[in-house]
Formats: C-alpha cells, structure tokens, sequence
C-alpha cells in the first residue's frame, strides 16, 4: 500500500515537471494513468516517453502479443 502511493506521489511530480516544460501530450497520458489506475500506451514518442517515465517508477507494464501497445498498470 505504501509502494503504491509512493509511486503515485513520484507520478504526480513528474506531470508536474513535464506540465512546466511544455510536454503536455505526455503530461495529458500520465494524468490519464492518475486517474484510471492504468493506461494503454502504443508506439508514438509521446507514449515511449510515458512509458519510460513508468518504467523507472516502477509501474507494472504488460505489452501485447505483437508487442503494439503497452498497459502500464499503478
């Protein structure tokens, strides 16, 4: 319970810091990701940098069979 809010307080500091920096595709997905708990991610830049930013989180990520999207789970 604590890993998880932890990993959401991180979350949240990153849609911060990409709000101030002018990435708001990436901080639009991340916000998604808040509120639902998970998030469909394909093969877009926007989408690889959400989901690097998951990665080092330290999200549960499961990809497709033919490897076209990703679920980044929180």
């Amino acid at each position: 319970m604590l890993e998880k809010k932890i990993r959401r307080y991180k979350l949240m500091d990153a849609h911060r810091e990409l709000v101030k920096q002018g990435k708001l595709l990436e901080a639009k997905q991340l916000l998604k990701l808040l509120r639902n708990g998970k998030i469909s991610l394909g093969l877009g830049d926007a989408d690889w940098a959400v989901e690097k930013l998951c990665e080092d989180a330290g999200c549960h990520i499961s990809y497709s069979g033919r490897y076209y999207t990703a679920t980044a789970y929180l």
